[in-house]
């Protein structure tokens, strides 16, 4: 082959890299685009029906605090580490770290809030699915940001401390995720809500949309740590290298 071939040969491949890369930048980019508006449009409905009431009581301020915590900030606050996330695109690495504490913290500190109103206001707890699951998301998402502030001094630690504090932190955060979208989704089929709706057809609707943004909200952070996570098991087993 002349060098002039390979040269032709080369340019090729770096032209079909450079497509394969912008298809896929274009792809996440549009992908995060329509995760964040059904965000938001799952939030706008919780917090529209929240304030339909004549008076907004603690059952209204839990359901408010409940989803601007767990479907809006700690939803954003996974979104804002991907690299194709439209608002955050042009973050530094460093700062959509910072932001995403920020958010996570701004995240727990009203689902704890709008859910000591709602157990301080009923008689009986957690003897429903929403109640019960509601209360594992609070549990794993506390978990997570106690994990997260030690994260922050985790280079302090052992190799091996600082891989099962990371794992723990990812893990309890991507399951606070879950739970909290399975305790809305039990929360749509509420008969107050269906009657609220006027549709039978709305719940479904939202269930599936909440469902929908939650598997591409994880599927974000599974891109960001899967990496991280591979390199913390590779300097735990080869410690010496």
């Amino acid at each position: 082959m002349t060098q002039s071939n390979v040269e032709s040969t080369s340019r090729t491949q770096e032209f079909q890299s450079l497509n394969t890369s912008i298809l896929v930048k274009t792809v996440w980019l549009s992908i995060n685009l329509i995760t964040n508006i059904l965000i938001c449009l799952t939030v706008f409905v919780c917090i529209v029906y929240a304030c339909s009431s004549t008076t907004i009581d603690a059952y209204h301020l839990h359901i408010i605090l409940c989803v601007l915590g767990y479907q809006f900030f700690m939803c954003q606050g996974i979104m804002v580490l991907s690299k194709y996330n439209s608002w955050s695109l042009f973050l530094k690495r460093i700062d959509r770290r910072r932001i995403h504490f920020i958010l996570q913290t701004i995240a727990v500190v009203l689902v704890t809030v709008g859910s000591c109103l709602i157990i301080r206001e009923k008689n009986e707890h957690f003897n429903t699915i929403h109640g019960s699951v509601g209360l594992c998301a609070l549990i794993t998402s506390l978990t997570s940001l106690a994990n997260g502030i030690l994260v922050t001094y985790a280079n302090r630690l052992s190799r091996l401390n600082v891989f099962w504090i990371k794992f723990i932190h990812y893990v309890t955060g991507v399951c606070s995720i879950f739970l909290s979208a399975f305790s809305l989704c039990a929360a749509f089929r509420i008969e107050h809500f269906s009657m609220w709706t006027g549709n039978i057809g709305v719940d479904s609707i939202l269930i599936f949309i909440t469902c929908l943004f939650t598997v591409f909200v994880s599927i974000n952070f599974w891109i960001f740590t899967g990496n991280i996570i591979c390199k913390l098991c590779w300097s735990v087993l080869h410690p010496n290298l």
